[in-house]
């Protein structure tokens, strides 16, 4: 075999040895995705800090268990602009606000039809009612708690 043939098949070996490297990277990199678990089989995690947790939905499509993340100033209501969105008919379309304020949460009651509860007590309208972790919130027959990690 002359210097030739032998540099070619070399080059051909060193060719085919490249191409079955990259095959059996490709093949290991969707084996790794294919095996990796997925986040449909376990539950999700709880979405971090202050929430408003659905206990009883009334006519709301809000299920039992689905959250609402809260901001500052958090409105509730029927109207679409609330970032709390309840379409129910026992909660008025400018029901309450939850903000916090001095390290604390409070809810506040806007003036709605059918009032807003707190751990069963009537909150007055306009007056701001301390909130800790765990209270019972109802906006007409939509009743929600507060769970919150700084409290």
């Amino acid at each position: 075999m002359d210097p030739l043939e032998a540099q070619l098949l070399l080059v051909r070996l060193l060719f085919l040895a490249l191409t079955y490297g990259f095959i059996a990277a490709v093949g290991f990199v969707v084996w790794r995705e294919l095996a990796a678990p997925r986040g449909g089989g376990r539950p999700a995690a709880d979405p971090p800090g202050p929430r408003l947790i659905v206990i009883e939905g009334g006519s709301s499509d809000r299920a039992p268990g689905s959250a609402f993340v809260l901001s500052i100033v958090t409105a509730i209501g029927r109207d679409l602009d609330n970032q709390v969105v309840l379409q129910d008919a026992t909660v008025s379309g400018r029901h309450a606000v939850i903000h916090h304020r001095d390290g604390a949460w409070w809810a506040e009651d806007l003036g709605s039809t059918n009032g807003t509860r707190v751990n069963g007590r009537a909150a007055a309208p306009l007056r701001p009612e301390l909130l800790r972790s765990g209270d019972l919130i109802q906006f007409g027959s939509v009743r929600l708690r507060l769970i919150s990690p700084d409290l």
